[in-house]
């Protein structure tokens, strides 16, 4: 099937499994519907990151993988307040069948998208196996953090619901920043490059959380860390849509890598917690994995 098709199979899937949401009976009829939703998450953002480089020139690949990354940015800076805001006037299900609705409307103009040809297939390089370890180890590290981040504002700066709102919307605004600067940057100095920068920020972000004290030395830290992680996606889809092979396939891989990352962040955080009871500990972690995915980087150079 063709990516552009694909992705809007995707887009339409997913108002389904959103109006579903919203019509939900039961508890396990919603968590059936989110599964849905997130499978369909799942294939749309690889498939629109494909159509998105091959839509423009070499030379402008990684702003245009930035572009797709910024829009999941953008999402959590201005939808997350929204949806809360809107959930609380009118309910929760009113949220989901307006994204249902949404969802189908794209969906339906991602049909007309114009047809991208596929570059040639090459054989695929060496070392395509530790890029997604690198996707692996930095998203364990960013989710042992990000999963548990209601936890460390709460202890780090006395933020409650109110505040871990306007902590989100600016993690979701300087992630725009951070993957259009990725993206640029990837453009004109290289992917590695990118990428190591980014690696680097969100290291050195959690290991200031893991000591930081009040609201505005958090909030700086929380910016740092958002620049950091948006910033590490597109070099790394850049890297994979020049290894050869079925880059299609590698992307897929790669989203499974960050989404497997996710979900051992998750519970590694939940470990140490319950552990230890400490948010320095849980962000010490956290900046330790990340220094690992750069090591895993230069690991990678040198396979080659």
């Amino acid at each position: 099937m063709r990516p552009e098709r694909l992705a809007a199979a995707a887009l339409a899937l997913f108002a389904v499994a959103n109006a579903a949401t919203a019509a939900a009976p039961s508890y396990a009829a919603l968590l059936g519907a989110r599964i849905l939703a997130a499978a369909c998450a799942g294939v749309f953002m690889p498939t629109a990151a494909l159509v998105a480089a091959r839509a423009v020139g070499e030379e402008r690949r990684g702003r245009a993988l930035a572009v797709v990354v910024g829009g999941s940015s953008a999402a959590i800076a201005l939808g997350v307040p929204l949806g809360t805001f809107v959930g609380g006037a009118i309910g929760w299900r009113a949220v989901f069948y307006a994204v249902a609705i949404a969802s189908a409307v794209i969906a339906a103009a991602a049909i007309s998208l114009p047809r991208t040809e596929a570059p040639p297939t090459v054989p695929a390089r060496a070392g395509v196996l530790m890029t997604l370890v690198t996707t692996l180890v930095w998203a364990t590290g960013s989710f042992t953090f990000f999963t548990y981040v209601a936890v460390v504002l709460a202890r780090r700066a006395s933020v409650g619901t109110a505040g871990l709102a306007a902590f989100l919307l600016l993690f979701g605004l300087v992630g725009i920043a951070g993957a259009a600067a990725a993206g640029r940057l990837t453009d004109t100095r290289g992917s590695r490059a990118a990428l190591v920068g980014g690696l680097v920020l969100v290291a050195a972000a959690l290991a200031g959380l893991a000591a930081a004290a009040g609201r505005t030395e958090t909030a700086a830290l929380v910016a740092l860390y958002a620049l950091g992680t948006w910033a590490i996606t597109p070099p790394q889809q850049h890297r994979l849509l020049g290894a050869g092979g079925d880059t299609g396939f590698l992307l897929s891989l790669n989203a499974s890598a960050l989404y497997g990352g996710v979900a051992l962040g998750s519970g590694l955080g939940g470990a140490i917690l319950a552990a230890t009871g400490s948010v320095a500990a849980l962000c010490g972690v956290a900046a330790g994995l990340e220094l690992l995915a750069v090591v895993s980087v230069w690991t990678e150079r040198m396979t080659r």
